[in-house]
């Protein structure tokens, strides 16, 4: 959308307190006339009124059990699965998902399906970039643009798939880790595939990295392209334009850091 984003300060903010203050209302909750630290329903809602308030946590949404999965259809890499399920209301529910061939859920003997790299790149006098790539992705019928991912190998940490999925995608052989998320997840309506976020920081002055060379598999066809972390969010319009789909990931990550610097993009 183009239009005042709720999220701004000033008049933005103002909006929001008075769009929960109307849900409250409509609640039939009282609400003092001073500021609140937060404005809640019994329905749900919880809108923290500054910085400092948290929305608290009853926990209720954790009970939710699933009850059984059956197998629907199956391929070499992916199945469709129907599910039972019990929701946190306690009621018994059918959902159907994707889910990849030889799946463990996150936990402390499984790393994740994937990871998401994030490289920031550095060279001595120049602003921070990063690394973008293109492909085409036969599920959208269109090329796509993200940031370099891959599966976690049997046995390989979080950590190692990363530094090995962005050299064979982007050719730079010298990058360290500077941070590894819990695992993600980013179509939880669809399937339980979950991935880290592993942030690499590559030195563009390394030996290492003078004479980058992708090692792609033979299905791969990847498009490399650095650009720089400074208006980022401006860069994913222009591909757009052009034509690609972006990664939501990489847009959430593009607005977000324009929102530090502005307050108030446009989507």
């Amino acid at each position: 959308s183009t239009g005042d984003s709720t999220l701004g300060g000033g008049a933005n903010s103002q909006y929001f307190n008075k769009f929960w203050l109307a849900k409250i209302k409509a609640a039939d909750m009282k609400v003092a006339d001073e500021p609140q630290p937060l404005l809640t329903t019994a329905d749900g809602y919880c809108a923290p009124r500054h910085e400092t308030a948290k929305c608290p946590d009853t926990g209720r949404l954790k009970n939710g059990q699933i009850l059984r999965i059956d197998d629907v259809a199956s391929t070499r890499w992916i199945k469709l699965q129907a599910l039972q399920y019990k929701d946190p209301r306690g009621r018994v529910r059918s959902w159907d998902m994707v889910s990849r061939n030889g799946y463990l859920p996150p936990g402390p003997q499984v790393e994740a399906d994937a990871v998401t790299i994030f490289p920031r790149l550095w060279r001595e006098g120049e602003p921070a970039q990063t690394i973008l790539v293109k492909q085409f992705r036969p599920p959208l019928g269109t090329a796509t643009i993200e940031v370099p991912a891959g599966l976690i190998d049997e046995g390989e940490t979080a950590e190692a798939a990363a530094l090995r999925e962005l050299q064979e995608e982007t050719g730079y052989r010298v990058g360290t880790v500077a941070s590894v998320s819990q695992p993600l997840t980013f179509s939880p309506g669809l399937t339980n595939e979950s991935t880290r976020l592993v942030v690499v920081d590559v030195d563009l002055d390394d030996p290492g990295n003078q004479d980058p060379q992708q090692k792609l598999d033979d299905e791969e066809d990847i498009e490399v392209e650095i650009v720089p972390l400074s208006g980022l969010l401006t860069r994913l319009r222009e591909y757009q334009s052009d034509g690609y789909v972006v990664y939501d990931g990489l847009w959430c990550l593009a607005m977000g850091m324009t929102l530090g610097e502005r307050g108030s993009p446009q989507g």
